[in-house]
Order: C-alpha cells, then sequence, then structure tokens
C-alpha cells in the first residue's frame, strides 16, 4: 500500500494466498450453519422454526422488508407501526434479497441465511485483503483473519462475576453483534454487507491517496454509495477516518499530487444517498433516525465495551505501540487511526450511538497480530509458539458461549426473555397458520391487532401491518403497550373497543389464548386477570379458528 514493494506483495496476495483465505472463510461460515441447523432438528412436530438465534424481533424487521420487495414493493415502508406513511424509504439491499426471493421461489428465511453465508464470506475476505495492506507477513495476516473470525472479548468471565461486568459480548441487554465480527457472521447479513462495504471503501481510499489509483477511488466511492443507502451511519467512521488521514498524509509529505481530487470523487459518488436520506428525515418519513429519538440505543461505559473487546483490543494496543516505534506503514497508521477514532464515535451524543461501534473489532485484530507476530517468529522457541496459541484461543471462549447461550434459548423457545418483550423463537402450528391464512387475505395496509410476540412475525409471514410488534420500530411502544393490555381486559368497556379499533384502522384482531399473551391481561394493580372474548361482538366476525387461535375481522 505504501510502497512499490507493498504493492507487489498485494499482487502476490492474489496470485498464492486468497485460495487459502477462501477456503478458511468458507469453513467459518459454514461452522456458523451448525446451530441454525441444530435449531431446525429440535423443532416439534408441526411447529414453524423461524430460522434465528437471537433477538429474533431485529431479524423480523429484516425479513418485513424482505416481503414487502417479494411482494413487488420498491419503497419500504415500517410495518411495525399502525401510523399513516408515504413509503419513501429505499434499502437496495433487502430490496435484492426480495427480489430473490420471488425469482428463485425459496423462502425468506433461506434466503436471509444465503446472505448472511456469502456476505460474511465477503467480510471475510476483505478483511484479510486489508490485513495485506497493513501486514508483510503471509503467517500475520493469517492470524489476523482467524481471530476476526472467531475472537471476541471478557464475556466469557460474566457468569463467573456473579453477573458483573456486562461486557459487550455476553452479559444481558449489552450483546452488540455489530461490535463482534463473530456475532456479526453468525447472526446478521446486514451487518456482515455493511461492515464489508466499510472495509472496501476504507482500504479503496486509503490506496487511492497514496498511489493515485482513479480506479480505486470509483469504487471506493460506490462502497460508499451502497453504504450510505443500507447503513447510512457507518459511513461517519468511514468519513472520520478518511478526513483524518488526508491530514496525516499531508503533514507527512506523503500525499499525492492528485489525492484532493480524488477525495472530492468518493465524496461525490457516495453523497447521493446520505442526501436521499436526510431528505427523508426533512420530510417527516418514518427513519431510523426518527425512531431512535423515541428508543435511543446508547453505548456501554467504556469499561464494558473495552472489555467486550477483551483480549484482542489489549494486543492491539501493545501492537500498534510496536508498530510505531518500528516506522508505521500507511495501511497500520489507517488501521490506528480507525481504532482510535471508532471508540470515540462510539460516544457521539446521537441516539443511535451504540451502532457507531459497528466495524470497530477489524482494526483491533489486525492491529493485534503486531504484538502476536514476534511469538511466531520464534519458530525455534517452543514456549513462544504455545504462547502466541494461547493467546488467541483466550480470544476464543466468549464466542463459544455465546453459542451455547443461544442453543439453551432455542431448547427453551426464548423463555428466558418473554418478561422483556422478546418474540419465542418457535410459533405453535395454529399461530402459524393463521399468519398464513391471513396472507393471503390481508393487504399490505391492513393492520392487525395482536400480542407484540405474533406481532414480531405477522409483517414477514401475513404481509400486513400490526398495530403493536417491535420496542423499537413500533412509534408509541410502551403508550400502545397499555392501549393493548386495556383491549384484552375483560373489565374494558365493549365500546370502547370498538372505537379503539375504528380509531386506529384496526382491521383484524387475531386472538391466541397461550402463555405469550397472559403478560397483557392485567389488571390495574397488575395482576392476571380473565382476557376478553371476542365471540359475541356484532362488530367483529371470525373468518379463521385453529385450536388456541382465532382471527376476527373488523365489520
Amino acid at each position: 500500500m505504501t510502497s512499490k514493494r507493498d504493492q507487489l506483495t498485494t499482487r502476490r496476495l492474489q496470485a498464492a494466498e486468497l485460495r487459502w483465505a477462501a477456503i478458511i472463510a468458507g469453513l467459518l461460515m459454514v461452522l456458523t450453519c451448525l446451530p441454525y441447523l441444530y435449531g431446525l432438528g429440535i423443532r416439534e412436530p408441526g411447529e414453524y422454526y423461524s430460522g434465528l438465534l437471537a433477538n429474533p424481533d431485529e431479524h423480523n424487521v429484516y425479513l418485513s422488508y424482505m416481503r414487502q420487495a417479494r411482494d413487488g414493493a420498491f419503497f419500504l415502508i415500517d410495518p411495525f407501526t399502525s401510523e399513516s406513511q408515504s413509503g419513501r424509504v429505499i434499502n437496495v439491499f433487502f430490496l435484492a434479497l426480495g427480489v430473490f426471493s420471488r425469482v428463485t421461489q425459496l423462502s425468506l428465511p433461506v434466503v436471509y441465511h444465503l446472505a448472511r453465508v456469502v456476505s460474511g464470506w465477503l467480510l471475510l475476505m476483505a478483511i484479510y485483503c486489508l490485513a495485506a495492506q497493513v501486514l508483510a507477513t503471509v503467517s500475520g495476516r493469517r492470524i489476523a483473519l482467524v481471530l476476526a473470525g472467531l475472537a471476541s472479548g471478557l464475556g466469557w468471565l460474566y457468569p463467573a462475576s456473579g453477573g458483573q461486568p456486562h461486557p459487550i459480548d455476553y452479559g444481558p441487554g449489552l450483546v452488540m453483534p455489530e461490535a463482534i465480527t463473530f456475532l456479526s457472521l453468525l447472526l446478521n447479513p446486514l451487518f456482515c454487507f455493511s461492515v464489508f462495504l466499510m472495509v472496501a471503501a476504507l482500504g479503496l481510499a486509503a490506496h487511492a491517496f497514496v498511489s493515485g489509483s482513479v480506479r480505486s477511488a470509483v469504487l471506493a466511492g460506490l462502497a460508499g454509495l451502497v453504504l450510505g443507502n443500507i447503513h447510512t451511519y457507518d459511513l461517519i467512521p468511514v468519513v472520520a477516518v478518511l478526513a483524518v488521514f488526508l491530514i496525516v498524509l499531508l503533514i507527512g509529505r506523503r500525499l499525492t499530487s492528485g489525492a484532493a481530487g480524488l477525495a472530492v470523487l468518493i465524496a461525490t459518488l457516495a453523497a447521493p444517498s446520505v442526501l436521499y436520506q436526510a431528505w427523508l428525515i426533512r420530510s417527516g418519513e418514518v427513519t431510523l433516525l426518527v425512531k431512535s429519538r423515541e428508543t435511543p440505543v446508547v453505548s456501554p461505559e467504556p469499561l464494558f465495551l473495552a472489555l467486550g473487546l477483551g483480549l484482542p483490543l489489549a494486543l492491539a494496543l501493545v501492537g500498534a505501540a510496536r508498530s510505531a516505534r518500528r516506522g508505521a506503514s500507511d495501511g497500520a497508521r489507517a488501521a490506528a487511526l480507525w481504532l482510535v477514532l471508532g471508540f470515540a464515535l462510539v460516544y457521539l451524543p446521537v441516539p443511535f450511538q451504540r451502532k457507531l461501534a459497528e466495524g470497530l473489532h477489524v482494526p483491533v485484530c489486525v492491529l493485534a497480530v503486531f504484538a502476536l507476530e514476534p511469538l511466531w517468529h520464534r519458530a525455534k522457541d517452543r514456549r513462544a509458539l504455545w504462547i502466541g496459541a494461547l493467546l488467541v484461543l483466550l480470544a476464543i471462549p466468549s464466542s463459544v458461549l455465546f453459542v451455547n447461550r443461544t442453543l439453551q434459548d432455542l431448547r427453551s423457545n426464548n423463555q428466558a426473555y418473554i418478561a422483556n418483550l422478546m418474540p419465542p423463537l418457535y410459533l405453535r402450528a395454529d399461530q402459524h397458520s393463521a399468519l398464513q391464512w391471513l396472507s393471503g387475505k390481508a393487504t399490505p395496509s391492513d393492520v392487525l391487532l395482536c400480542s407484540s410476540f405474533l406481532g414480531s412475525y405477522a409483517p414477514s409471514l401475513a404481509g400486513c401491518r400490526v398495530y403493536i410488534g417491535h420496542w423499537a420500530e413500533t412509534l408509541h411502544f410502551q403508550n400502545k403497550l397499555g392501549e393493548l393490555s386495556r383491549f384484552l381486559r375483560a373489565d374494558t368497556p365493549d365500546a370502547s373497543r370498538e372505537a379503539f379499533c375504528r380509531r386506529e384502522g384496526i382491521a383484524y384482531v387475531l386472538r391466541d389464548d397461550s402463555i405469550y399473551d397472559q403478560v397483557y391481561y392485567l389488571s390495574p394493580e397488575g395482576e392476571a386477570g380473565p382476557g376478553f372474548d371476542p365471540e359475541g361482538e356484532d362488530w367483529l366476525a371470525r373468518v379463521y379458528q385453529q385450536d388456541r387461535v382465532s382471527l376476527y375481522r373488523v365489520e
């Protein structure tokens, strides 16, 4: 990246190393598929497995976008809230997946996991190529790939600590797949693809600034264009790192004569998606920023963030200092800037600050190799090799424990999170059949009134909107939770229920006599009580019934 020799090394990488990296990346992605196969294998007869491991409410949002695209929509809406929307949101990632599902006739969960595997493989390959710009040795690049693909932090100490501290990779409520590469690979295709674009944009732009390559600048700008559309706030760390990197090159008099023009070219290519997002916000459209103001996602304390990055972060700090002492390459400087600025940006005073941690694990793992490389170079010193291998292994236990916890959640059908309004991972046959029946009857604009548990699944399975279904996607979630509780209580006047449905534009009401709804049948004193029985209401017509689930149409 920084010299003719470094550029030749990158070309040799393409000829001699990419096959190894591609095989390892493929094996890692196969490894991430095993828990899902386990979940499929343990389902009870007749149950519907969502194909999810953790945070099903978040993934159901993505599946709902894919459902809209599969049904022919280009502009997307938020189907988890009943408010009126103009429908101007565009997300090319989920549009492409929805169209792919329609063309191939593959189910949405299957397409979702295909996207996760492919995006994860692309991310790992991008990390390897970035490591080739930073690290001079093949062994170092391979270590960086393994660390990025498997390592996590000190969350494995959480059970032994009696519940404290709460690191980001294990503690309740602070698990952050956006901050740990392994968790992104395991859980989230959108995170995989967006971090892939971040790595591509940073690596290509840095190469353009140093070498003067117009081709690299164009590709970096296009990566920024797509990134700005599918995960806009990920452009914040990208822009910050590249801006400071330009200043560093200028101070060191290493900036090529055309670097300023290349920077303008990159910004021009990436700008349309950002400008469109800004226009959506000004127009009052229901966007992530609008919703995050109501339900902000804040970052953990710096100590807990550091604990979540754990041993790789400690090694990265040592490695960055070591590389600086021996004269860091431009690639190492760019990685160090990403680490420092990325950690600082996580605490910007914005409602989506936690999301800015996305991709931070990448420079951590690459820079950590500077601390590990000397141990591998001392091939005759077995003690050094054992120490290096032990350090790598100590970075993995949190990932193993997280997988074990997700398997426990599968076996219990997410019971540990029911009290926190997290949906189940398996639906009963009658629940799934009711939503499937509704899929052929309800229109995309119809609003379904049901519990937030089934409301999480309804937009993707039934193709309609819901009154309540997601703690963040549903506007005024807590107020609506109270309204739903009042609607379901037996002591609520029938006239009030009918007026509520007319006012909110409810088209269908789903009654589910199961444990998942019992949290809503609460008296004003907080005690469980009998639920509302829709039978006999002249403004409700039963249109479907199976076992414990009934569907009623508002006449």
